[in-house]
């Protein structure tokens, strides 16, 4: 028990002994007035007087009895002052508990928003996590269907490989093709250089053997990366360039161009600056870059 509290409980002993006292005195004046109110009675009643030693006998006893009963009365006012002196410590007794309970009660709340911060914080680290998670597996599972398509875009490349043309056959083909636009342009001299890409592939003799499989699967793969909602697609998009030859960059370029593509292929070249390392002096024509936008040559800057 605190000091504060031993010293409260100190004063209301004495408060009680106090009361208990003047409780007591009051009730001896009292009686004792009584007792000479009866007494004067009695001497009154028994002996023969005049009206001067009436007035004498009244005033003496009433002189003493007064006296004892004003002293009973200040004594239960001063029993009086220390019940409410009592009271008055009751109440500030109650009023520490209350002021305890109070900062039990402050204390509580700090507990309990300590715990609700903690949990709080525990609840960000686990979304945190969860959110890593989820992009970790997002990643594992774009990753593996992009090396799968990669590698149906190698099969192909393989297959490629094992015809008559063998490993340079995107040069061979690339060089013939060249030399088709040549012929195409000499005789139809009213045909736009668009127009001629156009038709040169339109009638490339191995554009079915070989390519049209080959860059509708590349298609697929870049419009793969397009899509995903993987953060670095430039990224995935190099890895794709780099499995490309030169001479199947070349090929791609006219691809892009030619009525067999389409405009988000075309889009998508642009957009991944896939033509940033082509080597623009073995284009058939310079001006032909024009038809692309600067995007799809990144920071090579068309003559």
């Amino acid at each position: 028990m605190s000091k504060v509290k031993d010293n409260i409980e100190f004063d209301d002993n004495e408060i009680n002994k106090a009361g208990m006292f003047y409780e007591k005195g009051s009730t001896i004046a009292i009686v004792i007035g009584a007792l000479f109110f009866v007494g004067g009675a009695i001497i009154f009643i028994n002996q023969d007087s005049n009206l001067e030693q009436y007035g004498a006998f009244g005033e003496f006893f009433g002189g003493i009895i007064g006296s004892f009963w004003s002293l009973a009365g200040v004594l239960l006012f001063y029993a009086a002052l220390k019940t409410q002196a009592k009271e008055f410590i009751i109440q500030r007794q109650q009023l520490e508990l209350q002021r305890d309970e109070l900062k039990l009660q402050r204390n509580e709340l700090k507990l309990q928003r300590y715990e609700t911060e903690l949990q709080r914080k525990e609840f960000e680290r686990q979304t945190e996590q969860l959110i890593h998670q989820n992009a970790t597996l997002a990643v594992q599972k774009f990753e593996n269907t992009f090396f799968h398509l990669l590698g149906l875009h190698n099969d192909i490349v393989n297959s490629n490989e094992s015809r008559e043309l063998g490993k340079k056959w995107a040069k061979e083909l690339y060089l013939r093709f060249i030399g088709n636009y040549q012929r195409i342009s000499g005789r139809e001299e009213e045909l736009n250089k668009l127009e001629l890409i156009q038709k040169a592939y339109h009638l490339f003799p191995k554009r079915i053997e070989y390519f049209d499989r080959y860059f509708n699967n590349l298609y697929y793969v870049l419009n793969f990366i397009h899509r995903s909602n993987i953060e670095d697609k430039y990224f995935y998009a190099s890895i794709v360039r780099a499995q490309l030859t030169v001479f199947e960059q070349l090929f791609l370029f006219y691809f892009g161009l030619s009525e067999f593509s389409n405009s988000e292929f075309k889009d998508i070249l642009q957009t991944y600056h896939f033509f940033e390392e082509i080597p623009l002096d073995e284009l058939i024509d310079m001006s032909h870059t024009e038809y692309y936008s600067q995007d799809a040559f990144g920071k090579i800057k068309k003559n």
